[in-house]
């Protein structure tokens, strides 16, 4: 494919071609790199004798712009111009996107790689699993699985009325999570200190200890419950000590075996770190919004009078989304297309965003362009395709008289529809360089004149539900 159509699509080169043959009554040739014919206008044309100019987009030539030697050279350098404009700005888009992509793929893969092992997962199912599997490798009176917790102590005493007080000591204890077995009662109900006696030599070295006998080991300090042999395994992420598995007097009476020992290490790890990834999914899922909000906010920017509309809209449109009882994942996922729902927009000019007069057909037109070019930056990450069709479509009317595509009643995507609501309603109720803002009563009013043209009815009703 030839390099010119990565910046300029074939169908629009086409129309800028088909413009400049009418407007300077001349026919149009692109050349490539090696002066081969991409493109005439008219189809017809005859390839004579050309006056030419190389285009070029930063370091890198697209081709050549000719028209036939006779005509004013000055024609060749407007339109090698515009089209240089053209092809840079396709080029700003492209890099965007790519960029976008990069992010977005990047924390894409987080984000289904902690949804696989945290959906579903919480810390009482994970100590549940391995008490189990601990209790079928070697079967014993007691298996715990604790989690340490930092308890504070309070503030210290001080010394004399001029003292400053002292900052509050926390003090680590291993709490139980889940006991089996025969001690389980006596077991699920008492904390261990986590800084002296085994429990403590196995946390400063940070790996598994067995003791056949703990009567015989100066270090025991003592179980709520009878023991003899003990088996006590940190669980480890990332060199901290998040919590311990202890099993208890095996019941055939026998030690605890290496093999047993390494078998419940392994377990005990991918536990640990099971623990972190389920504690870490929040941090990742905030982590992918707060890009998502950094580039709303960076598109908001660029007009003043619209800075914090997306997440204004964001909030609107998950609030109908649960209103309407979509799934959790379908709302976060209606949270993120309405925070980049405007995201096309860094490719309109700002003057005509700034615009505080009404536009005219071509810029209205360019206007109309940003759903296209945001679902077209966001469709580059596969898991976010369906978000970009939410995008692309945002601004389609119930009755078929919206754009991009005239979509129309069932044939728009609910997240479109509700995101369309939701940016309308936030218009209205914001200053725009025009008029001032409108109560929310007078918004809705207002809104209600276009229900069922406009927007779904079945929709707007949930979405007066969520603003009333």
């Amino acid at each position: 494919m030839p390099k010119i159509f990565e910046f300029i699509p074939s169908d629009k080169l086409n129309k800028l071609f088909k413009g400049y043959s009418e407007a300077f009554n001349t026919a149009v040739f692109f050349l490539g790199r090696e002066k081969e014919v991409i493109l005439k206008f008219p189809d017809d044309a005859v390839m004579s004798e050309l006056n030419m100019l190389p285009l070029n987009v930063r370091d890198s030539m697209l081709g050549h712009v000719g028209i036939p030697a006779g005509v004013a050279e000055s024609h060749l350098g407007l339109i090698c111009q515009n089209l240089s404009e053209m092809a840079e700005m396709g080029y700003e888009i492209e890099s965007l996107s790519g960029e976008v992509a990069r992010n977005y793929e990047e924390l894409s893969l987080l984000w289904r790689l902690s949804s696989r092992l945290g959906a579903g997962l919480n810390v009482d199912k994970i100590c549940n699993v391995i008490a189990e599997e601990v209790m079928t490798i070697c079967p014993s009176n007691n298996v715990s699985i604790m989690l340490v917790i930092d308890m504070p102590t309070g503030p210290l005493p001080t010394m004399g009325a001029k003292a400053s007080p002292k900052p509050q000591v926390k003090m680590s204890l291993l709490f139980p999570k889940v006991s089996l077995g025969r001690d389980a009662s006596r077991a699920s109900t008492t904390p261990l200190a986590t800084d002296r006696g085994l429990i403590g030599f196995a946390f400063e070295k940070k790996e598994a200890i067995t003791v056949c006998d703990v009567h015989k080991d100066a270090r025991f300090e003592g179980f709520p419950y009878p023991v003899t042999g003990v088996l006590i395994v940190p669980l480890i992420v990332e060199e901290t000590v998040i919590g311990a598995v202890i099993a208890s007097d095996k019941i055939n009476g026998e030690e605890f075996y290496t093999t047993e020992i390494k078998l419940i290490s392994g377990i005990a790890s991918a536990c640990a770190v099971s623990i972190k990834k389920a504690l870490l999914f929040d941090e990742i899922h905030d982590m992918l919004f707060s890009t998502a909000e950094v580039f709303s906010l960076a598109i908001d920017a660029k007009d003043p009078y619209t800075y914090g509309h997306s997440k204004r809209v964001s909030e609107i449109s998950v609030a109908v989304a649960k209103m309407l009882g979509l799934p959790p994942e379908t709302a976060n996922r209606v949270r993120l297309a309405a925070l980049l729902h405007d995201i096309g927009k860094i490719g309109t000019p700002e003057d005509i965003l700034h615009k505080h007069g009404k536009l005219d057909l071509s810029e209205v037109e360019k206007m109309n362009e940003h759903p296209v070019v945001g679902a077209k930056m966001i469709e580059h990450v596969e898991k976010l395709r369906e978000v970009a069709t939410w995008i692309c479509h945002h601004h389609e009317k119930y009755d078929g008289t919206g754009y991009p595509a005239g979509l129309k009643g069932e044939e728009i995507p609910v997240p479109s529809k509700i995101i369309a609501i939701a940016d309308y309603y936030d218009a209205l109720t914001t200053d725009r360089p025009y008029r001032k803002a409108f109560p929310k009563e007078e918004a809705i009013r207002i809104m209600k004149e276009s229900n069922g043209t406009h927007f779904d009815p079945f929709v707007f009703d949930y979405f007066e539900k969520a603003v009333s």
